[in-house]
């Protein structure tokens, strides 16, 4: 969507070749690059003899034998951030093939069309810590990309596994229809600030430091993107999204104009929750049924 100008920590991002970003913690890419996954998702193996799986990936059988042969089978927990086809699909195969406990966020059965393989074992709470033995992972609750998201804290690195929630190189996109709002987004930005984190391990991309610089640098574009959408509206009345998108975001084409809408969608959402814009046609969820106006100041 957007470049954003952050601080790199350099380890190889080698598709199917598990890279250590830690003592404790190897990386592994899947094959799956795209506007969307970047490079592609990145799937990260914790531990040093028994190992936890966070975002084990899409479903694809390069990428689970790649897990597989990285940790010889000796998985005894599989954890997703949430529930979208590229990050959750492998851990149904890598359960069955290893008997691993599945974990995720709590109340995920609402969303089971995101991904109806995904049925957790264990349901984690926000501020949950998973005793891993030599290692604990809390559970940090961080709604916006979508509303069940959630990030694990690996507390003895202070290292951050991000999810969707942060990507390198870029913003993501806010998924409105499954619970993601932008004022939520937001809120889960500046709850991971100043909680000490080292550096930030995003599912797309390479690793991240100065993660409090980081925070407040998204915080910041997405305010600025937001003031570029009331003066759009300011200029223009109304419009539907598919007619404002184009003077939001100028500079996006290709493949990326349905991620500006989706971008959009979300803001104008958070600015009729401010009382800043308002929407017509309530019975219409539709983007291109939607006309949104300026509330006035």
């Amino acid at each position: 969507m957007a470049d954003i100008h952050t601080t790199l920590v350099h380890y190889d991002l080698n598709v199917g070749e598990p890279v250590f970003i830690s003592p404790l913690v190897r990386r592994l890419t899947a094959g799956n690059p795209s506007s969307f996954t970047g490079p592609g998702t990145n799937t990260y193996i914790i531990g040093t003899d028994r190992y936890t799986v966070v975002d084990p990936g899409p479903d694809k059988t390069e990428h689970i034998d790649a897990i597989l042969k990285a940790t010889d089978g000796k998985i005894d927990r599989v954890l997703a951030t949430h529930l979208h086809e590229d990050h959750s699909p492998a851990a149904l195969p890598l359960v069955k093939e290893t008997g691993a406990t599945m974990i995720g966020f709590s109340n995920l059965e609402d969303l089971d069309h995101l991904d109806d393989t995904f049925r957790p074992e264990k349901q984690v709470e926000d501020g949950e810590v998973i005793d891993c033995g030599d290692y604990q992972l809390e559970a940090i609750h961080t709604p916006g990309h979508l509303k069940r998201h959630v990030c694990f804290l690996l507390r003895q690195e202070q290292l951050l596994f991000a999810g969707d929630h942060i990507m390198q190189g870029a913003t993501v996109v806010i998924v409105p229809p499954h619970g993601g709002t932008m004022w939520e987004y937001l809120d889960s930005l500046m709850k991971l600030k100043g909680r000490g984190i080292k550096h930030l391990a995003p599912a797309h991309g390479h690793v991240l430091a100065e993660p409090d610089k980081v925070l407040q640098e998204l915080y910041d574009h997405r305010m600025t993107r937001e003031n570029k959408a009331i003066a759009v509206l300011k200029e223009h009345g109304s419009g539907t999204i598919e007619e404002l998108a184009p003077f939001v975001y100028p500079e996006i084409s290709g493949d990326l104009i349905r991620a500006t809408h989706l971008a959009l969608w979300s803001h104008l959402q958070k600015l009729v929750h401010d009382g800043i814009a308002r929407k017509h046609h309530e019975k219409h969820w539709i983007m291109g049924e939607e006309t949104w106006e300026y509330a006035g100041d």
